[in-house]
């Protein structure tokens, strides 16, 4: 009796691992490529983030009258040590937020590459999810 079940065959663990080594090397070469055109946009604008000798730091713990000098950089890395709020709001807050709302799942990739059924667990639901999502809105 010939099976027709639309469940595919499973893979090993080799083609598992080799497609995530195959995404993970794509990914490293999208981040160089963009990492270059950035270093090259910031060079070409002459911008670089280095506050001149007019910051004062006031009494409420806050930078005034900051400029931006002339200076050329090639550490483009920003460090934020303690809460980073742009316009009284907290930007991980948001973000945090933003994802809960989204219904994304949290992830450890160090997990996710030392035990691979984490990885299919995760794909495996959220193709479920989307079938689900699909069905609703045609109801």
């Amino acid at each position: 009796m010939k099976n027709t079940s639309p469940v595919e065959p499973k893979t090993s663990r080799q083609d598992y691992v080799k497609r995530i080594r195959e995404r993970e090397a794509a990914e490293k070469k999208r981040k160089e490529k963009w990492s270059k055109e950035f270093k090259q946009k910031m060079n070409s604008n002459n911008y670089t983030p280095i506050f001149n000798s007019t910051q004062n730091y006031n009494s409420t713990g806050q930078w005034s009258n900051i400029t931006i000098a002339d200076h050329t950089t090639t550490d483009t890395t920003l460090h934020v040590d303690g809460t980073l709020e742009v316009k009284g709001r907290d930007v991980l807050k948001e973000l945090d937020e933003m994802r809960d709302a989204l219904l994304l799942l949290k992830r450890d990739v160090d997990m996710e590459a030392k035990y691979p059924k984490l990885k299919e667990l995760k794909d495996a639901y959220e193709a479920q999810l989307e079938k689900y999502k699909t069905w609703e809105a045609l109801k």
